[in-house]
């Protein structure tokens, strides 16, 4: 799959951009809920882990209201433990937080003010920040459970790339504004260990500078 999604950019990105006609450039931000999924990420045992999200953005516009858009984006993603049993005896709960710079690229077609957009995505964990802890099995979810420790986790314990899809809809008003919805899946396990893919929903507002009058385009 990962080695299709690179071939695919390759093949697809230079015959698009030959055609562009102008680009865009812009910022957005927002917040995301992501969680975690597979085999190792039973949704009985995790919750949703809220997060920050925001970068930069290069449109290339074509006829027909037809966009190659590719972000430089920083992610939190992750999800949260919620008393995930690794023995008998114990259990873990809290943030599990990763950080991560992701590349999408997208189609964006728009009709009017909507429009909808969707590509693959390259991510790069930078850093992570978790606060997951060990408690006694017996106490966990009483009001005063038995905390063992921390679960130590490092950067080692992860994959350092991301690779999956994204997906959006989205409003862009005249004056650049735009306000997106997007759903976002990993494709692969961020853990080395456990199988544990990336999966959320983000919601953004951001700005993109507006194109060219057709006088501008004609000069």
């Amino acid at each position: 799959m990962r080695k299709t999604l690179l071939l695919l950019l390759f093949i697809l990105v230079p015959a698009l951009l030959a055609q562009a006609q102008y680009a865009r450039l812009g910022a957005k931000v927002g917040g995301n809920l992501s969680r975690v999924q597979g085999s190792d990420g039973s949704s009985s045992l995790t919750n949703n882990l809220a997060g920050f999200n925001g970068g930069l953005i290069l449109s290339y516009e074509f006829v027909s209201r037809l966009a190659l858009q590719a972000e430089l984006q920083y992610e939190q993603k992750g999800f949260v433990y919620d008393n995930y049993p690794i023995s008998t005896n114990e259990v873990l709960t809290d943030d599990h937080r990763l950080h991560y710079l992701t590349l999408p690229l997208m189609l964006k077609l728009q009709k009017g003010g909507l429009f909808v957009e969707g590509g693959p995505y390259v991510g790069y964990l930078v850093g992570e920040s978790t606060q997951v802890k060990r408690v006694d099995s017996q106490s966990a979810g009483s009001d005063n459970p038995v905390i063992l420790g921390n679960y130590s986790l490092h950067l080692t314990d992860f994959e350092r790339w991301d690779y999956g899809y994204t997906v959006g809809i989205g409003l862009e008003l005249d004056n650049g504004f735009f306000v997106s919805l997007h759903n976002m899946g990993g494709l692969t396990s961020f853990s080395k260990a456990l199988d544990q893919k990336n999966f959320g929903f983000k919601l953004s507002i951001g700005y993109l500078l507006r194109p060219p009058s057709v006088d501008e385009m004609m000069l």
